[in-house]
């Protein structure tokens, strides 16, 4: 059991105290953990624990899950473990291919990532028109299941898997307009049928977005590719377009 270590620094000591959450939340799991199962592994009292989670929640270091009454890690950790492994990780091997698209099409492209139940931008190029985006910016995080970039990796999960990460999201699903499990749902199964997610408009008025999933374990999508752009630039036929320029780059990293 970790333990808090003892220090003539308030400041030092401090940074102990969140470690070692920061360590109990990540073997946790994906159910996270209770307040109550860290103050009694920490061996802080209740008032501290709850303090130092609330600070790390602010700062994206942890989620919490307010249903479950549990913490999980948060979108920032995500962002600290790819740039950790930047030499061989996927920020790396994606970096050129983001500068090379945006530099073709003019669009806004991101590097999404799966971490439990939240969609994570890993890396983005801005187009030549600034466009509002789901996740904002670097860091930013949304519920899987929530605009394309994060469909494109959820379809692709086990049915089971699926079907657990929706019941999660169902609540914060309510915060987008006409978005619901059961629509979630029905975005997963068309983005089965056409290989890649898209939104036009749906979920920001006027803007559109396609994604293409990143198998990087062969099997599962735990990344995901794509663009958000104004409707108004869409043509017939365009997002597909867009979709298979994704494609053919995921396509080139994977082979190299």
């Amino acid at each position: 059991m970790p333990q808090v270590k003892q220090s003539t620094s308030g400041g030092a000591q401090l940074l102990d105290r969140a470690v070692i959450l920061l360590d109990l939340v990540a073997n946790g799991g994906v159910n996270g953990v209770t307040l109550k199962d860290l103050t009694a592994n920490s061996g802080l009292n209740t008032a501290t624990c709850h303090r130092i989670l609330n600070t790390l929640v602010g700062h994206k270091l942890l989620a919490r899950d307010d249903k479950k009454r549990s913490y999980r890690l948060g979108a920032r950790m995500a962002i600290y473990g790819a740039r950790a492994a930047r030499g061989p990780g996927i920020i790396s091997s994606y970096d050129a291919a983001l500068t090379r698209i945006r530099r073709k099409t003019g669009d806004t492209i991101h590097l999404m990532v799966r971490l439990n139940h939240d969609s994570v931008c890993l890396d983005r190029r801005d187009g030549e028109c600034v466009v509002p985006t789901l996740t904002g910016s670097i860091g930013g995080a949304v519920a899987l299941g929530v605009g394309p970039g994060s469909i494109a990796m959820l379809a692709y999960l086990d049915e089971d898997e699926q079907e657990f990460i929706i019941r999660a999201n169902a609540e914060r699903y309510a915060s987008y307009r006409d978005l619901n499990p059961d629509k979630v749902r029905k975005l997963i199964a068309s983005t089965r049928e056409r290989g890649y997610a898209i939104d036009v408009g749906e979920l920001i008025p006027g803007i559109a977005g396609v994604s293409v999933p990143i198998f990087t374990d062969g099997t599962k999508a735990s990344a995901s590719l794509g663009f958000t752009l104004l409707c108004a630039k869409l043509t017939p036929g365009s997002l597909h377009q867009y979709a298979l320029m994704l494609k053919e780059e995921i396509a080139m990293i994977s082979d190299s």
